[in-house]
C-alpha cells in the first residue's frame, strides 16, 4: 500500500502476495448498479473524507482521504497570480516562503522560458493558467491566499471520484474535453511512433496553454474544472527524492493517453515550465458523519 508521512512524502509498502484491482474489474464495479456505495458528490469542489480508488490500470488501490477539502475551481491563472507578484520583496521572496527554500529562490516567473514574454502583463492571457513557476512559489502563492497545495492522493481521488473514472468526466475519451497532444494534431495518437511522427513533422509545434475555463466538459464529479491537460499541476507530494514533487493530469504536450486523472509525473521544485501549473485546496472543518468507517484493503 501507500504509505503518507507527515511531511507530504509517499512510500510504498508491499503487501506479499496482496491483490490488486484491475481496470477491468473497476470497470464492471462502476458500472453495476448496486456497487457505489458513496452518494454522488456535490459540485462545490469539495473532496470529503473516504477510501478513494487511485494508481495506474493495472494496480489500482484503495486509499484512505481523511480530511474533507475544497479544491479551487480551477488551476491558479495569471490574473490570479498577478497580486501575489505585486506582493513580493524586492529579491522576489515572500513572507509565505517555505521554510526549507533554498537562497536565491524567486517567485518571479522564468520569463526566458515563456513562450509568450509578455505573458504575465497582457490581459489577453488573464483567464490562461499561471505557469513558469516553481514548487517553491506555488506553496508561496497558496499560502498568501491562506491555502495550500493539494497531495497527489487528494488531487487524483478529485479527479476521478468515488467510481474512479479515467478521466474527470467519466471513461470515455473525449478529445474535445481537453486540451492535450492529440487536440492540436487533430487525431487520436495512439502509440509512441504516432507521436513522434507528429511531433517531426511539426503538427504540435502550436500546442501551448489554453484559457482555464475552455473546455467546459473537463470537470470532475465535484466541479473540479480543467485537471486534466492543458498544464501539470504540483501537488505538496515527494516519493524518495525531497527535491522533486509529485505532478499530476499531464499537460497540452502529451498525448490523450497519458492525461487520465491517474497521470502523474516527478519534477525539480526548482524547476519551471510552460506545461505546469497549480491549484490551490483549502482545509475544511471535519463534519460528523463524513468519514467512513470501515477501513479497506487492496
Amino acid at each position: 500500500r501507500y504509505l503518507s508521512t507527515p511531511d507530504g512524502r509517499e512510500q510504498v509498502a508491499e503487501l506479499p502476495g496482496a491483490p490488486y484491482l484491475t481496470e477491468q474489474v473497476r470497470a464492471f464495479l462502476a458500472a453495476h448498479p448496486t456497487a457505489n456505495a458513496h452518494p454522488a458528490p456535490a459540485e462545490d469542489c469539495v473532496l470529503r473524507p473516504g477510501v478513494y480508488l487511485v494508481g495506474p490500470a493495472e494496480r489500482l488501490l484503495l486509499r484512505r482521504v481523511h480530511h474533507p477539502i475544497r479544491f479551487d475551481r480551477h488551476p491558479v491563472t495569471v490574473a490570479r497570480y498577478r497580486p501575489f507578484l505585486q506582493a513580493l520583496r524586492p529579491d522576489g521572496t515572500s513572507p509565505w516562503d517555505h521554510p526549507d527554500q533554498p537562497p536565491g529562490t524567486t517567485h518571479a516567473p522564468w520569463t526566458e522560458r515563456l513562450r509568450a514574454p509578455d505573458y504575465y502583463d497582457d490581459p489577453r492571457f488573464d483567464d490562461h493558467p499561471a505557469i513558469c513557476v516553481s514548487w517553491w512559489a506555488a506553496y508561496a502563492f497558496a499560502a498568501f491566499e491562506g491555502k495550500r497545495l493539494p497531495t497527489s492522493l487528494e488531487w487524483e481521488a478529485a479527479a476521478r471520484g468515488t467510481d474512479g473514472r479515467l478521466f474527470p468526466w467519466g471513461d470515455t475519451p473525449d478529445l474535445d474535453a481537453v486540451n492535450c497532444a492529440d487536440t492540436w494534431a487533430g487525431r487520436p495518437l495512439v502509440t509512441y511512433q504516432a507521436c513522434k511522427e507528429e511531433f517531426d513533422r511539426g503538427g504540435l509545434g502550436h500546442a501551448w496553454v489554453t484559457p482555464v475555463d475552455a473546455r467546459p466538459a473537463n470537470r470532475s464529479p465535484y466541479g473540479i474544472a480543467d485537471m486534466v491537460g492543458n498544464v501539470w499541476e504540483w501537488t505538496s507530494t515527494s516519493v524518495g527524492d525531497p527535491d522533486e514533487a509529485v505532478i499530476c493530469g499531464g499537460a497540452f504536450d502529451n498525448p490523450l493517453r497519458a492525461v487520465q486523472a491517474s497521470a502523474k509525473g516527478l519534477f525539480r521544485r526548482s524547476r519551471a515550465s510552460n506545461a505546469v501549473g497549480f491549484r490551490c485546496v483549502t482545509e475544511l472543518s471535519p463534519t460528523t458523519g463524513d468519514d467512513v468507517k470501515e477501513d479497506l484493503q487492496p
